[in-house]
């Protein structure tokens, strides 16, 4: 069926155009912020209709070229839907664009770890479907690598022969293949859209809004000297950032709702999605880490959710792939046992040496003064200062009282974050490398920090713990070079990426 050169459905191109159309609306509601609430009364569209008609010339002339990027975009998006093609040619999956920027690959489809279904609201009306593919790869892990939009029914049909061309590579017989498609799966969890909210608002970033909104609403008002900001556009302004955030939260809501978790003894399965509907799926042994996050919200709460890294689960916004959204203690514990119980460390945490408050403690100190100083023009500007220096102390209490760090013979485990805690959770295999640093006033006390790197999407391949004695980074760093790397063991498709 995918022998030929196979072309997308001519749906991608309307896609396209949404999004400038999206982009011109955007644009329009930044030319409004600077009118306020005028735009609500008569007087406001008597004086546009009135500006309309003497510079009609130049109304007109706007309004052509806008029409005219429109049409030269909509030309573009058709020339690479027809110039855009891919096909199965025996065991490799050939993907080709012969546009001005040419691009043609030839991959293995040995290589490939996952293919998945994603259906937004726009593409279930219409009956089509996108297929996501991703690589063994850590190069391009914080994205989705190919993306094709097919009818449903081709997209399923797609998704089947590259499963079974790769099960046929790696040795699978039929009766196996089938043996794993019937195996009942085990539902872990699953999130109502109402957890969904609770997880989208405990996750807010509430330091980086106060100081945004600290930023945009409040100094303007007290400035010594110099023309203030009219209160009436900052409320427009408000407003236009408050519904922002709405749309936002109700969209994030409604593409995590029905979270569901299910797994077999091989794949672990996800499902969420209520217009946006999303399918993956992947093998457990593919997973690098297990990262158990509690941002500030959460953590008054006694909340938490649980992060993945997985090679090869990429997707074009960098998101992390959830095992659970926020939970409670006990259900957090449950689902690591029925998902990951590898990743146990057996040894108990030890917390951070008592160094590790030294610098945050001195930061504040600094924060607090560079807002005094750089604050002069502002009236009372020693509140703030006050306030930032209590923010920030707060902080450096949080992150040493966070802060620990636990070995075994197979896994290591910190704790560290500011207001965002964070739990990392990672096999020695996993780990592809660890550097000690430290420096002479950290050497007379024998400590150090440790960072290491696994391989997965931007946001959690890099980590660094907190202050603790270099001895048990160097056991670490020894138990590492002792275990078999993952890559090389073939797990990720004869080691090849």
């Amino acid at each position: 069926m995918f022998e030929s050169p196979t072309r997308n459905h001519f749906s991608i191109v309307l896609e396209r155009a949404g999004a400038v159309i999206a982009f011109l609306l955007l644009l329009v509601v930044n030319e409004l912020k600077d009118v306020g609430w005028e735009i609500f009364t008569p007087d406001y569209y008597r004086a546009l209709i009135q500006q309309a008609f003497y510079e009609g010339q130049r109304s007109v002339l706007i309004g052509l070229l806008i029409a005219a990027f429109l049409i030269w975009y909509i030309i573009i998006s058709i020339r690479f839907w027809k110039r855009t093609t891919f096909y199965i040619d025996g065991v490799d999956f050939v993907y080709e664009r012969r546009t001005m920027f040419r691009a043609s690959s030839r991959l293995p489809i040995q290589n490939i770890a996952v293919v998945n279904i994603e259906r937004n609201i726009f593409e279930r009306l219409i009956g089509t479907a996108k297929v996501k593919i991703d690589l063994n790869s850590s190069r391009t892990a914080n994205s989705t690598d190919f993306k094709f939009v097919l009818r449903l029914q081709q997209a399923l049909a797609l998704k089947q022969a590259l499963t079974e061309i790769k099960q046929d590579l790696n040795g699978e017989t039929a009766e196996e293949t089938e043996t794993v498609e019937a195996e009942p799966r085990e539902r872990i969890a699953f999130f109502s859209v109402a957890e969904a909210l609770r997880h989208k608002l405990l996750f807010m970033p509430v330091i980086q809004t106060l100081i945004t909104l600290t930023a945009l609403f409040i100094l303007p008002q007290l400035r010594l000297s110099g023309e203030r900001t009219s209160m009436n556009r900052l409320l427009y302004l408000l407003l236009i950032a408050v519904g922002g955030w709405v749309i936002s939260l109700i969209s994030g809501t409604l593409n995590l709702g029905n979270y569901t978790v299910e797994r077999d003894s091989r794949m672990i399965y996800i499902t969420c999605g209520v217009l946006n509907r999303k399918h993956y799926m992947f093998e457990t042994e593919k997973i690098n880490a297990v990262l158990i996050r509690k941002p500030l919200l959460a953590r008054c709460f006694g909340l938490a959710s649980i992060d993945l890294a997985v090679v090869g689960l990429g997707n074009e916004k960098n998101e992390t792939t959830h095992l659970a959204l926020t939970s409670d203690k006990a259900q957090i514990q449950r689902i690591l046992q029925a998902c990951v119980p590898e990743f146990v460390c057996s040894e108990t945490p030890h917390r951070c040496h008592p160094m590790g408050i030294v610098w945050p403690i001195l930061r504040a100190v600094l924060l607090g003064a560079a807002t005094l100083l750089l604050g002069m023009v502002y009236a009372k500007a020693y509140i703030f200062a006050l306030i930032v220096f209590g923010v920030a102390f707060l902080g450096a209490l949080l992150e040493f009282f966070s802060c620990d760090f636990a070995k075994d013979g197979e896994i290591v485990r910190y704790t560290g974050g500011t207001f965002n805690k964070q739990t990392g959770i990672f096999k020695y295999g996993d780990i592809q490398s660890m550097e000690v640093r430290t420096n002479p006033l950290y050497r007379l006390f024998g400590i150090g920090r440790l960072r290491f790197y696994v391989l997965g999407a931007s946001s959690v391949k890099n980590h660094k713990t907190g202050l603790f004695p270099v001895q048990g980074f160097d056991e670490a760093s020894q138990q590492m070079v002792l275990h078999e790397d993952s890559i090389l063991a073939g797990k990720y498709g004869n080691g090849q990426s």
